[in-house]
């Protein structure tokens, strides 16, 4: 009984990690408009633009190497919340959608096994 439910479980991810992974994009790519913002900052939102065909044709190895590279989000979303009190909310969101975008594809991969 327990493993039919585990077997559902990337299905019912599926809308999580997408959604996830769009919210992540929208916040990067919303972030670049600003004038203030880094040099650098283009950096994570080139790499989540590449691993969109991989994540919607749900490949594993994209599900791989873009859990490695969710580092850059996370980093840059943690900077701002140190550093810029003004963009405490975004980086706060920023941070807390990488992070649920990093478990939704653990547990996918976790599951395809």
């Amino acid at each position: 009984m327990a493993e039919r439910g585990w077997s559902r479980l990337p299905v019912a991810l599926r809308p999580l990690l997408l959604g996830s992974h769009a919210a992540v994009l929208l916040l990067i790519f919303a972030a670049l408009i600003l004038p203030t913002y880094p040099g650098w900052a283009w950096l994570p939102l080139v790499v989540m633009l590449i691993s969109v065909p991989g994540v919607l044709a749900s490949r594993t190895y994209t599900y791989r190497w873009l859990m490695m590279l969710l580092a850059l989000p996370v980093a840059l979303g943690l900077m701002e919340l140190i550093a810029n009190p003004a963009l405490r909310l975004w980086s706060a969101a920023l941070v807390f959608f990488s992070c649920a975008l990093f478990f939704c594809l653990a547990l996918s991969l976790r599951n395809s096994r």
